[in-house]
């Protein structure tokens, strides 16, 4: 062997030991003392269920999840499939084993498609996506997009099928084919300052934009309607909502507030969509995991005298599923108590 063998075997090695190694390092501590050894996924689940079948605190999920990248798309997750919890140097890992699918031998009946799982409910967050926007401060409404002139029909409300004509404001967005319409913007103000932190969108309907016309305008034709849309009211380019796969992980340390419902709803709980005042700007994004608290109180001491401040308690866990620059759409995945306006929220490991 010449002496650029070994050599060449010294550099491979140092290579490799140069090499990241993986962010492992959840105790046992974490894990349920109910979690199962072996669990089968089956069609319904989500991300956020399989992670609380198994640690306290599902937002670790990224700790857990023995991530194989000599695989395909490691991190999806199909019904079928069996996660199998072992211990790796004294600490818990999460493997999936695929489950083999074989071919159907009769091929009269179509075959079901599996789709991988979600990280949290579909049914409750495509609904409201759709249903809702955030505009920045300073963009102005109406500076982008457009507004609706009337109906290919005479009529005054349009529905679903209806061909409309639109007058768009900027040339930038005349490609676009999907359009959101909606109503007057709600302002959301800092509740302490009244500093302006963005507008909440109110979607009445879907278009799908055809083309210009003669005189200017654009056609469209009405894909969806939410509520009743009528010439005047305001359209942006958006698209339909459809993902809704996503890593839960804490978010950053930031403290803010839970500004609303996305409907008004005073009182909240597990299932409903609220705004915060942080966004991107606060590092927030999709799938960062936050703690709704009540805010420390103070007590007097009967024997001493003084006042002591008691730490406020936990009432929900929330997952970030869209961001503006200051403010979020956040999913109450479950809560304790009540949520109400006004609530803290801040990271789960702050």
């Amino acid at each position: 062997m010449t002496a650029k063998g070994p050599m060449r075997i010294r550099t491979f090695l140092l290579a490799i030991a140069l090499l990241p190694l993986p962010a492992w390092g959840i105790s046992p501590d974490a894990l349920r003392t109910d979690a199962p050894s072996v669990y089968t996924v089956k069609k319904g689940d989500t991300l956020w269920d399989i992670a609380g079948k198994f640690l306290e605190s599902p937002w670790r999920w990224e700790e857990l999840w023995d991530r194989n990248p000599y695989i395909s798309n490691p991190d999806l997750i199909y019904p079928g499939d069996r996660l199998m919890l072992r211990m790796v140097d004294g600490e818990p890992r999460l493997s999936r084993q695929r489950v083999e699918r074989l071919s159907p031998q009769v091929k009269e009946e179509p075959v079901e498609r599996l789709e991988a799982i979600s990280t949290v409910d579909r049914s409750l967050v495509l609904p409201f996506i759709d249903r809702y926007g955030l505009l920045d401060p300073g963009a102005r409404p109406g500076a982008r997009g457009g507004h609706l002139v009337a109906g290919e029909e005479q009529r005054s409300l349009f529905a679903t099928g209806d061909r409309v004509f639109a007058s768009l404001e900027n040339a930038e967005d005349k490609d676009a084919r999907s359009w959101y319409t909606y109503a007057e913007p709600q302002i959301i103000r800092d509740p302490e300052n009244g500093k302006r932190l963005g507008y909440l969108l109110e979607h009445t309907g879907l278009l799908r934009m055809e083309g210009p016309v003669e005189g200017g305008l654009f056609a469209a034709r009405i894909r969806r309607t939410y509520a009743p849309i009528e010439a005047g009211d305001r359209i942006y380019p958006g698209r339909a909502a459809s993902r809704t796969r996503f890593t839960p992980h804490p978010a950053p340390d930031v403290a803010g507030r839970l500004l609303r419902h996305v409907g008004g709803e005073s009182m909240m709980g597990q299932g409903q969509i609220v705004v915060l005042d942080l966004g991107a700007r606060n590092g927030l994004e999709k799938g960062h995991v936050l703690l709704a608290k009540e805010d420390p109180r103070n007590v007097e001491d009967r024997r001493t005298g003084e006042t002591e401040k008691l730490p406020g308690r936990r009432k929900g866990t929330l997952v970030v599923i869209q961001t503006s620059q200051r403010l979020s759409f956040a999913l109450i995945m479950g809560n304790s108590l009540p949520l109400q306006n006004g609530d803290r929220v801040v990271s789960p490991e702050s």
